[in-house]
């Protein structure tokens, strides 16, 4: 355990420190641009989903105070589409100004989500998903992302998961994409999402 943070399974009142972890982490990313209650709605999705994973790491000083996240399911291939089927009005509120300001970006994105299963691999369709990993800028480099990652493989283990994937650019990401090696994720292959987006997936058997 990094020295003076621990990790713990995510509650209701973390949200909102979830969320400002992650606009501080993503400056600039499409989901960060869709603004906080979008964040909200997607965030509590992992929370309260039986499927989902979700951890946080906190100060040990401020055990109430999220500074990290991890967050995935280990049932992506339904878990977005059930997502949307039942929460489709919040995310349709939520997503309401990100709309007035970027109409024609915001619809290319929503629509590509409705068909969004997370990238499964088909050789290993039991496998969970480790869909978003977060931390403080000022905390990075101290351990929490490795931690997170670690807690949310044993949790994944202890569910009888054989393997968990993820996926990021491969492009001007080489920071990330050397991380997740670190962490002993493999090179599993590259997918593309709308428009020209290509994404590294990686893999680790349990």
């Amino acid at each position: 355990m990094t020295s003076g943070f621990f990790i713990r399974a995510a509650q209701p009142m973390d949200i909102p420190a979830v969320v400002s972890v992650h606009q501080s982490a993503f400056k600039g990313f499409f989901l960060t641009r869709m603004g906080p209650a979008f964040l909200r709605v997607l965030y509590r999705g992992f929370l309260n989903d039986p499927t989902g994973v979700f951890l946080v790491a906190c100060r040990v000083a401020s055990p109430d105070e999220a500074v990290g996240f991890v967050a995935g399911t280990t049932a992506p291939a339904t878990f977005f589409r059930d997502q949307l089927r039942k929460h489709w009005i919040r995310y349709l509120a939520a997503a309401f100004f990100p709309l007035l300001m970027s109409p024609s970006l915001v619809i290319q994105k929503l629509w590509s989500a409705l068909f969004y299963r997370g990238e499964t691999l088909p050789e290993l369709p039991n496998a969970a998903l480790l869909s978003s990993l977060g931390v403080l800028p000022q905390l990075q480099g101290a351990g929490l992302g490795n931690q997170l990652v670690k807690s949310f493989l044993n949790v994944c283990k202890e569910k009888g998961l054989p393997a968990v994937y993820l996926t990021t650019d491969q492009s001007d990401n080489d920071k990330a994409n050397a991380f997740y090696q670190r962490c002993g994720f493999r090179l599993a292959g590259a997918c593309k999402r709308p428009p020209q987006r290509i994404l590294n997936r990686y893999l680790i058997e349990l």
